[in-house]
């Protein structure tokens, strides 16, 4: 995710260090040697992702491999490493997301890693995003919930004795709030992203879980598939329980956030990567949760994003090493490590998941399979959560407009890419 901003949690990083020391006390040699260089956009000392622990431990396995570790912010991130790939001067291993491995593969920048063991043991429903026409190219290390932040303080005061469960609950919980004189929903929508996120996870309820893999078939439109989701929306708008307007002008990942932390709102929509930071910084009790978008009788359902993962560089001139360190990722203990720093789900069959107190009922349906990658994810077009932005940003504006030109919208500016 760009703008994020991760502080893990004590806990974890003490549990990480004692499993690192634990799988890297072997001293394995490796057959690759020298220098080692990869580049990421996560392992800064605002985003750590356990990396500086997880690579010290690399490198005390490999220690014939010198490995030089270079952070670059994501706002950087792809005219950083395009420049380079460009020229051949591109880092042994990168740092990849969905996007940039359908266009690095494209490109040719991205080494073929079908062969590598640890294919196999890729969940199937994320396995496409390493993938290009069946091969994997990358692995895909990050998959992590989107959902319904709530200050069960301010839920009581209200008289709200629980998170809601379904659509008609969240609706009378904020009717209660509004009521009691306790605020409500916040949906910080500067830029748009926020109502992407609302707009994936209320899919993940109302819309099939086959639109978005068959959306670049041409078997998949906006049109009006999203029209159920659009009027959950637009009665958030239109009812008195979100300004569209205001929230438009508020950004997300800084204000809104602190805004949530300063018990300013009773929800909010977020990733688990701020639950370390709310759960270091809030002074009330709160859960992570699937936002309740389903009819009554039912169980909330959400999405996931997937993010960062790995790729070896099809021009590096140290192959072997690069893919020991891929490999290393998936290493059961490693990449533990990693998702408990991430607050992320496992994306592979032999590494369980981590717990997560805070998020027991988005874990509960992460393990019932109700759960999905968010569906925007998987088309292709590189420039599709831009276009929604636009759309949705102007759906807060104006609710009044028909479902029918909204959507059209996205289907004639969101290609389909076979």
């Amino acid at each position: 995710m760009k703008f994020r901003k991760l502080v893990a949690a004590a806990a974890a990083v003490a549990a990480t260090s004692l499993v690192l020391a634990g799988c890297s006390a072997s001293g394995n040699s490796s057959s690759g040697s020298g220098t080692l260089t990869v580049v990421g956009f996560e392992g800064s000392s605002s985003e750590p992702a356990d990396l500086a622990q997880l690579n010290k431990a690399f490198e005390k396995k490999y220690p014939d491999i010198k490995l030089n570790y270079k952070y670059i912010s994501n706002t950087e991130y792809d005219q950083y490493n395009n420049t380079r790939l460009a020229s051949g001067t591109a880092a042994d291993v990168l740092m990849t997301n969905p996007t940039r491995v359908q266009q690095w593969v494209k490109q040719g920048y991205l080494e073929d890693l079908s062969s590598q063991p640890w294919v196999g043991n890729i969940l199937p429903n994320v396995a496409p995003f390493g993938q290009v026409n069946g091969k994997t190219y990358a692995f895909t290390q990050q998959n992590i919930p989107i959902g319904l932040y709530a200050n069960l303080d301010l839920l009581k005061k209200a008289g709200v004795d629980q998170v809601p469960q379904t659509w008609p609950e969240f609706i009378d919980s904020l009717k209660k709030l509004k009521a009691a004189g306790q605020p409500g929903l916040l949906l910080a929508n500067q830029t748009g992203w926020t109502s992407e996120q609302l707009t994936m996870t209320l899919a993940a309820s109302l819309v099939d879980n086959n639109w978005g893999p068959n959306y670049d078939k041409g078997d998949s439109t906006w049109n009006p598939s999203y029209g159920p989701v659009f009027d959950r929306i637009k009665e958030l708008l239109t009812d008195g329980s979100v300004d569209g307007k205001l929230m438009n002008g508020i950004e997300p990942f800084n204000v809104g956030n602190s805004q949530f932390i300063d018990g300013k709102w009773a929800y909010t929509i977020m990733g688990a990567w701020e639950l370390s930071t709310i759960q270091k910084q809030a002074k009330f009790d709160f859960s992570l949760n699937p936002v309740p978008g389903g009819d009554a009788g039912t169980k909330p359902k959400s999405f996931t994003f997937v993010g960062s993962g790995w790729g070896v560089n099809a021009a590096s001139q140290n192959k072997k090493a690069a893919e020991e360190y891929v490999a290393f990722m998936t290493e059961p203990a490693n990449d533990g490590a990693y998702l408990a720093a991430e607050n992320s789900f496992s994306t592979l069959s032999n590494v369980p998941s981590p717990t997560m107190p805070k998020a027991t009922s988005f874990v509960e349906a992460f393990n019932d399979k109700r759960t999905t990658p968010s569906p925007i994810e998987f088309i292709q077009f590189p420039n599709s959560e831009a276009k929604f932005w636009d759309v949705g940003t102007s759906l807060f504006n104006d609710p009044t407009q028909s479902n029918s030109s909204l959507l059209s919208k996205l289907d004639q500016t969101i290609p389909k890419t076979k």
